[in-house]
């Protein structure tokens, strides 16, 4: 039998250290979080130390990508000693950090904070991360990955198409097409209405009493934000759901969240209360096969639990390409999921993920 590629490389070459590049939106954290410092910044910085890895920060905002004597090279704002960038002031001034030599073969991008098309980011963002890829750099999430995480309704329909239970959704099309939408998904009030493009911290997720609210409602959204993408979804009443974190086929944590008081959310940002919890085979399955559909190497699985939990499917929500860690950092009690994440990617045969398979969901 042939010999791998791999079966040619020692151990001491497989497990080596490797550069971290963290791209950040400060923008959509302070409107989504309220809060100026990053929630994961310390928390990569500390994991980073104990996995013997570099570790940069780098603000879309401001960042170009330069070439010099066959290097890449990345020009961004810089940060405090806290992670906060440091933005332009009003009379101009900018302050850069050095400029950070990257090179495929050492180093690994975490994509987080793109945010939404029309909302919260911008092409300029998503074409920088893709040129990237081409060069050959890992990223996580690809663009590819990133994209379809990006709408709920894709989402939604990919997990039905493969056997998967998800709550009834319906697509509204146009300011006045409520009484069509509920009518066709044969749904009761009360029903919940979000955006399909959707935020880490639930902002855009409401609960309507009836068809007259929610008329006003899409109506309203509607003229605020022309061409929204708004979805009609079966309410379902749960006290918890359960976010899955799962990297590179395997799930590295799960999170019991209770849902917040007067709330029709479960965010641990929005200050859910959160714990650990087992998951049942069912659930570890589906959770799993949505990591897979979505070619998320890094993904966080939202999921409604059924009445029995051992014998029936949950209810998938959503997927994040980007999952925040702070929180099922703070259950996961004797261990670092981050500090997990970082070492398992020490291993070079692990890099063989997501950007390989560059085919997109369009």
């Amino acid at each position: 039998m042939a010999q791998s590629f791999s079966d040619f490389i020692t151990e001491e070459e497989k497990e080596k250290p490797y550069t971290l590049v963290v791209f950040n939106n400060s923008n959509e954290e302070v409107r989504d979080v309220g809060k100026k410092t990053r929630p994961d910044f310390k928390l990569f910085v500390e994991a980073a130390k104990r996995t013997g890895i570099k570790i940069f920060n780098v603000e879309y905002t401001g960042l170009y990508v330069t070439e010099e004597n066959g290097k890449i090279l990345l020009n961004s704002l810089d940060f405090d000693e806290d992670g906060n960038v440091i933005m332009p002031t009003e009379d101009g001034t900018t302050k850069y950090q050095k400029p950070i030599p990257i090179d495929p073969e050492n180093t690994i991008l975490f994509a987080r904070g793109l945010g939404t098309f029309g909302y919260t980011t911008n092409r300029r963002w998503v074409d920088t991360i893709r040129n990237l890829e081409d060069k050959g750099f890992k990223t996580i999430p690809s663009i590819n990955t990133w994209d379809m995480c990006s709408s709920k309704y894709y989402c939604d329909q990919l997990m039905k198409a493969n056997g998967l239970r998800t709550p009834t959704t319906i697509p509204i099309t146009y300011s006045d097409d409520s009484e069509r939408a509920v009518e066709q998904g044969k749904l009761k009030f009360p029903l919940i209405l979000k955006a399909s493009s959707g935020s880490q911290t639930g902002v855009g997720v409401i609960i309507a009493e009836s068809i007259r609210s929610l008329h006003a409602t899409v109506q309203m959204l509607s003229f605020l934000k022309p061409y929204v993408d708004l979805l009609v979804q079966e309410y379902i009443d749960i006290e918890y759901d359960i976010r899955v974190l799962i990297c590179d086929g395997e799930v590295v944590a799960s999170m019991k969240r209770n849902v917040i008081s007067g709330d029709v959310r479960s965010n641990a940002s929005l200050g859910a209360t959160t714990e650990m919890i087992e998951l049942t085979e069912i659930e570890r399955r589906d959770a799993l096969k949505v990591a897979e559909l979505v070619k998320g190497e890094l993904v966080g699985v939202d999921l409604l639990p059924a009445k029995d939990r051992e014998k029936e499917q949950p209810y998938i929500l959503e997927v994040n390409g980007t999952p925040g860690l702070g929180g099922i950092e703070k259950v996961t009690k004797g261990k670092s999921v981050v500090e997990e994440i970082f070492t398992h990617y020490k291993n070079r045969e692990n890099w063989n993920g997501e950007n390989n398979d560059t085919t997109g969901s369009n």
